[in-house]
């Protein structure tokens, strides 16, 4: 196996271990989003802002682990 071969197989584990992680965060931001709005409804608004600030959190990773997936692939 050639070294480019095996740089190739590399950045494509790390693009699965990313797109991994970035499925995580996704499905932790829907379960804080529900929380802020279950939280909303029942005017816990401390509550809500807390789930508010967890959902922000993980919708910001989202979008930095894509850039970084966007980065690997385009690299390729």
């Amino acid at each position: 196996m050639s070294s480019r071969e095996a740089t190739t197989h590399d950045r494509e584990q790390a693009v699965a271990r990313i797109r991994a992680l970035r499925a995580e965060h996704a499905r932790a931001a829907q379960v804080f989003a529900n929380r802020a709005q279950e939280a909303r409804a029942a005017a816990r608004y401390s509550a809500t802002a807390r789930w508010t600030n967890e959902y922000r959190r993980s919708t910001a990773s989202c979008r930095l682990l894509g850039e970084m997936i966007r980065g690997e692939v385009e690299a390729a």
